[in-house]
């Protein structure tokens, strides 16, 4: 889903990950999946993606 938003958006907020659909599958959306590593890192590629976006 995340690999669906950035090639149709280019960028994703990370607080989309706490609303739909993402939290279809869990309620906790990425916590329910992940381990909080996975999210913080998670959290650090869309922002990484984001401002890389943003320099170009």
């Amino acid at each position: 889903m995340i690999i669906d938003h950035l090639t149709e958006h280019g960028v994703m907020d990370p607080s989309r990950l706490y609303g739909s659909p993402f939290t279809d599958l869990t309620a906790r959306g990425p916590d329910g999946l992940f381990t909080t590593e996975q999210v913080e890192e998670l959290i650090g590629t869309l922002r990484s993606v984001k401002a890389a976006a943003e320099a170009a």
